[in-house]
């Protein structure tokens, strides 16, 4: 169950950035706590608090340490029918580490390692970064790399283990086009290779129209994708701001998807309160193998799955956030809210879903 669960809580994550992340650009010693929620009307609750401490050190140095845990309780369609008829609880504990230099007054280099560990998934990541301001600092490039290595079990089954690798490069151009606003271009690509299937998923397979037996899901073990983002952000009369942008992803296993984000913020009361409002829309093609049901048409598929993550699905966001910077000391406060339908296109068991998200951040300069 890991898989999909630890798919929830990204997408938890992603729907509304918690503002708090502007208060990051602070050059002092910080700590940031906080607390996010997800909850949906299929049985599925996420609970993540988390917490990250930054220092700068001699020499252009700055070093963070984070933590975040993920408490898990879901009894989900996807959970009864395909791992246990209970109750299925699962505990993620996330740890990581980042360093960042300043080798001059324009570039920096950082790096980054990222430890999770679950009941039946171990995964390490392990980044690098180059940033640099160039033309009079009217751009920026930025150059990311991250590998991951994890390693895939099932509860129970103290023999199974199954490795996974990733490899993922990103680019990215800032382009300041005027006085007041950005352009952005980002270029990302994976390559995902070994076990990619859920190891608790089973899918039936039909014969003359009936379910016969059930196999183990199977899917390639490579996974190529690229994606192209657009975004624009301008700066609107004195205090207002609008961001939009649009992503384009294409993979080998056949699947298109299409994201657009508009997001709009206000600065308040001398910059020291932030409020906005964002929408995303999101919606994708199916895999090339997916199907909704699957037969024995002289022999069982080789490639099946019952993850309706790869059928056709969509989604919508809508949500608003606010940053409040305290009178003193600096600290900042950032609250959030989001609603998100999921609409699965291809799924028999279930056409879709809905979801509320909370977040709320503390930001400490210390």
């Amino acid at each position: 169950m890991r898989l999909q669960l630890t798919a929830i809580a990204a997408i938890a994550g992603a729907a509304v950035a918690p503002a708090a992340a502007r208060a990051q650009a602070d050059t002092g010693p910080a700590t940031t706590v906080g607390l996010r929620v997800y909850a949906d009307d299929d049985r599925v609750t996420v609970w993540s608090p988390s917490a990250t401490a930054t220092t700068p050190l001699p020499h252009q140095l700055t070093v963070d340490a984070a933590v975040t845990i993920d408490a898990v309780s879901a009894a989900s369609i996807d959970v009864v029918s395909t791992a246990s008829p209970y109750v299925f609880t699962e505990t993620r504990v996330e740890g990581g580490a980042g360093v960042a230099l300043a080798i001059t007054s324009h570039q920096r280099l950082s790096a980054r390692a990222l430890l999770s560990d679950e009941r039946d998934y171990a995964a390490l990541r392990l980044g690098a970064g180059w940033r640099a301001e160039l033309a009079a600092r009217n751009t920026t490039v930025e150059l990311t790399y991250t590998a991951g290595l994890d390693t895939v079990g099932r509860a129970g089954d103290p023999g199974f283990a199954r490795d996974r690798r990733e490899h993922r490069l990103a680019a990215a151009l800032t382009q300041i086009t005027d006085r007041r606003g950005y352009a952005d271009l980002v270029i990302e690509g994976a390559d995902q290779r070994g076990y990619l299937a859920n190891p608790y998923r089973f899918v039936p397979i039909e014969v003359a129209g009936a379910p016969a037996y059930a196999l183990a899901e199977q899917v390639p073990d490579q996974r190529t994708s690229l994606a192209a983002l657009i975004r624009m952000r301008r700066v609107v009369a004195a205090t207002g701001f609008v961001h939009a942008d649009y992503r384009l992803s294409r993979d080998t296993w056949g699947i298109t998807s299409h994201t657009i984000t508009v997001r709009a913020t206000r600065s308040l009361r001398a910059d020291e309160l932030l409020v906005g409002l964002e929408a995303r829309g999101y919606r994708q093609g199916a895999a090339s193998f997916q199907r909704a049901v699957y037969t024995d048409d002289g022999g069982a598929p080789a490639w099946r799955t019952r993850d309706h993550a790869l059928g056709r699905m969509a989604s919508m966001t809508a949500g608003a956030v606010a940053d409040a910077t305290l009178p003193r000391g600096g600290v900042h406060v950032a609250a959030s809210a989001a609603w998100v339908r999921f609409w699965w296109l291809d799924d028999p068991r279930q056409s879709d879903r809905d979801a509320l998200i909370a977040s709320l951040a503390l930001h400490v300069p210390l």
